[in-house]
């Protein structure tokens, strides 16, 4: 019965431990582009991307003018966009309306996400940028 105690008072403090070092080792804090640092990223730049939770593919010429033109599963869409200086990417497109999020370099990988206004809400994954590439090679 003693060995059974020791190995619960084991099983227990390994739990805590875990619970206080081995979550926060896990999850991974995203840091989001600055407003430059959009910028920088896409304007004049043509992004090809995926959504994962879709499962939709996108490519998107963003304009210097302010505008966007983009197929969205080969679909012709067209809007606005601008970044405002906490770096949120807003987009307007035609028929859909206002978009706002953020952008985040995790590794190699571009990421774009929806930021809830509510802090209990969660942040969610809205696509992953496959390719950037400059100027606006599929002409869209």
């Amino acid at each position: 019965m003693e060995c059974v105690r020791w190995m619960c008072k084991r099983i227990s403090l390994s739990l805590i431990i875990f619970s206080l070092f081995g979550f926060p080792a896990i999850s991974v804090a995203v840091e989001y582009l600055s407003a430059e640092e959009v910028k920088q990223l896409i304007t004049g730049k043509t992004v090809e991307a995926i959504n994962p939770r879709r499962a939709t593919s996108s490519v998107t010429y963003f304009d210097p003018d302010g505008t966007f033109r983009q197929l969205l599963d080969g679909k012709p869409e067209k809007g606005t966009w601008s970044v405002d200086d906490d770096g949120y990417l807003n987009t307007n497109r035609e028929g859909w309306g206002a978009s706002r999020r953020k952008i985040s370099r995790e590794g190699d990988v571009w990421k774009l996400y929806k930021i809830p206004e509510k802090i209990t809400k969660p942040t969610k994954h809205m696509k992953t940028f496959t390719r950037i590439l400059d100027g606006n090679p599929n002409n869209l």
